[in-house]
């Protein structure tokens, strides 16, 4: 079994689905509860599973930039062609780094803003996609998926976009310096 048979639309929306649900049981089952510097236990599993999905979605196209830009040729009509390029090599390095980030909790904050901004763009391009008939796959966790794009991926980037919304909307933990 291959990562790419784990990572089906299918079951990143129950994932996603469940981590939410569980997210939101742990803030009310554990209210004043914190895991980490001022962080609850649903922000922390939230924050967490955003950096890895991001993380995760990247390393596929930064080891391949060239084929990931063959593939927003091919999938990606909107983006203009002039973009193509920089969009082939850049989008993979702010995933990366947006999920490092969340990963370790180094300026959440603007890395979940980031996080929420690329599933805005994410679920608009690939409903437009599905909507237009374009028969891809989204090349989000392996550009070699045969799974193509249908509405439960946009399902999918709906609910990352609800973990990435939750993160960024958690309450801000003990400021670490004082104001003197």
């Amino acid at each position: 079994m291959t990562a790419a048979d784990l990572l089906n639309d299918r079951n990143l929306v129950l994932l996603s689905a469940a981590l939410t649900a569980f997210s939101f049981w742990a803030d009310r089952r554990f209210p004043k509860a914190v895991a980490l510097k001022g962080e609850t236990w649903g922000a922390l599993i939230l924050r967490v599973a955003a950096g890895l999905i991001l993380a995760g979605a990247s390393l596929d196209k930064l080891g391949d930039p060239l084929g990931f830009y063959h593939h927003i040729q091919e999938c990606f009509y909107f983006v203009p062609k002039d973009l193509q390029p920089l969009t082939a090599v850049a989008i993979p390095w702010v995933e990366f780094f947006t999920g490092v980030l969340l990963l370790v909790r180094f300026q959440w904050r603007p890395a979940a803003l980031v996080f929420c901004v690329l599933m805005v763009l994410y679920t608009l391009s690939i409903t437009w996609d599905v909507a237009h008939g374009i028969d891809c796959n989204c090349s989000c966790f392996d550009k070699t998926s045969t799974e193509k794009m249908t509405w439960l991926t946009v399902v999918r980037d709906l609910f990352f976009l609800a973990i990435g919304s939750k993160v960024l909307l958690a309450s801000d933990p003990a400021p670490s310096h004082k104001n003197v």
